[in-house]
């Protein structure tokens, strides 16, 4: 049995007319530009808006601020939708299935957004305000997602009575950690393309994953592989 996959929703952009210039989408490609060269801290919204070749003025008219320039970024990656749909993705089915697609799909979309992550992830270790304030809501949604799983397994009885947000935390941590491993380069060099993960990193997901079940499935000595 395959559990229904996560969809990467994209958000609608409204049709430009031939011959008029995208300043918004000139603006997400210079400051992602920015970003990665100086960092999230030393680019500032007037060094955007030199780079595009627009006034200080023009910028504001488009995003607010910093934090309105990275949270769009992560929208259009389609890692904010990602999120909003794995809070409506289904429980139908048994704990491992649904738990380890969510797992995978949430990986295929960190891995399709390797670049971007990657400064997010650095500049809230780093202490950014604005990376670290976009990596908390980013992880708050995740853990809620999760949390609405495990919730859901529990009520159920497929799943001991645990705190559910320390167990929903500890699996997304356990996925960053696999992303971060990855990054590093400790499945090797082959890379996840599409919706194919890496195979050693895919084999390292669902055995961690695994090792989470065994603790809080409701009957781990009896249940078979799939529930």
């Amino acid at each position: 049995m395959t559990a229904r996959p996560i969809k990467r929703a994209q958000p609608p952009r409204q049709r430009q007319r031939r011959g008029e210039r995208d300043t918004r989408g000139e603006i997400l490609e210079a400051s992602l530009h920015l970003f990665s060269e100086h960092g999230f801290a030393r680019t500032t919204m007037r060094a955007i808006a030199r780079d595009v070749g627009i006034t200080n003025a023009a910028i504001y008219y488009h995003f607010a601020s910093k934090q309105d320039l990275l949270e769009t970024l992560l929208e259009e990656a389609g890692l904010v939708p990602a999120l909003r749909e794995l809070q409506q993705a289904t429980t139908e089915f048994p704990p491992r299935v649904g738990l380890l697609a969510m797992a995978r799909q949430a990986m295929i979309v960190m891995e399709s957004n390797r670049d971007l992550l990657r400064l997010v992830l650095m500049g809230a270790l780093g202490g950014e305000r604005t990376a670290v304030a976009a990596h908390r809501k980013a992880m708050e949604r995740w853990e809620n997602g999760v949390s609405r799983f495990l919730k859901a397994y529990m009520q159920r009885g497929q799943l001991r009575q645990v705190d559910i947000e320390v167990t929903a935390r500890q699996i997304v941590t356990m996925m960053i950690m696999v992303f971060l491993g990855d990054l590093v380069g400790r499945f090797g060099s082959h890379q996840s393309k599409g919706d194919k993960l890496n195979p050693a990193l895919d084999s390292y997901l669902a055995a961690v994953l695994d090792n989470i079940l065994q603790g809080i499935l409701a009957s781990p000595a009896s249940a078979s592989p799939d529930d």
